[in-house]
């Protein structure tokens, strides 16, 4: 696989990996706020406001990830009637459009946090947070995606010009039933491999079977 996308893929695995912390400490938080109100009618951890924050920014560390891993929902219905020439150019418009999407969010994200940074806005609620600071963390995520994105549309372009249109679709075409069975039993102990002259996958072996 190309150098830069083990690159961007190893970037984005890490933020997924941090938003997903940030999920679990967000359900901490929350599951304290509710022991704490219930047991001793104090509200001290401010819940409400952290796990916003948390959800926001696990959600943003999330869209590299859900990208590199063709995640993301692409409507197929005449992708999967076209040869490998044709899908590999859509697979390039795909990219292209998201990456304007991309670039775009990043954009406009940079300026709510850049007027907010020398507004010094501040959170209305008791912890006062200025507001640049999770923002500007939020902004790093928007940016990232946008930055994977470009990325991944400049080695798919490559590849077409190289006349490599099957490896376009293999990285960065709509992922097959095979990937996505072998993707849901991704730690689960079980192998799965496609089933002779069927696009899908059956189970053939099972951990400590």
């Amino acid at each position: 696989m190309n150098k830069s996308v083990l690159f961007v893929t190893a970037v984005s695995r890490l933020l997924a990996r941090l938003g997903g912390v940030l999920i679990l400490v967000s359900a901490f938080l929350v599951s304290l706020d509710v022991v704490f109100r219930n047991l001793f009618k104090l509200a001290i951890f401010e819940s409400f406001e952290l796990t916003g924050y948390g959800i926001a920014l696990a959600t943003v560390f999330g869209l590299a990830w859900s990208l590199v891993t063709k995640a993301h929902i692409r409507i197929e219905v005449l992708y999967n009637m076209l040869g490998v020439k044709p899908r590999a150019y859509l697979d390039i418009c795909a990219l292209a459009a998201l990456s304007v999407v991309a670039a775009v969010l990043a954009y406009y994200g940079a300026l709510v946090v850049f007027d907010n940074f020398e507004l010094g806005a501040r959170s209305n609620t008791t912890l006062h947070v200025p507001l640049a600071i999770p923002q500007g963390l939020w902004l790093v995520g928007l940016v990232w995606f946008a930055v994977c994105a470009v990325v991944l549309l400049v080695v798919a372009v490559h590849a077409v010009l190289r006349g490599r249109h099957q490896e376009v679709q293999e990285m960065f075409g709509i992922a097959t039933v095979s990937e996505e069975v072998e993707a849901s039993m991704d730690g689960t102990g079980i192998q799965v491999a496609p089933r002779p002259g069927r696009a899908s996958c059956a189970p053939i072996a099972r951990a400590g079977a």
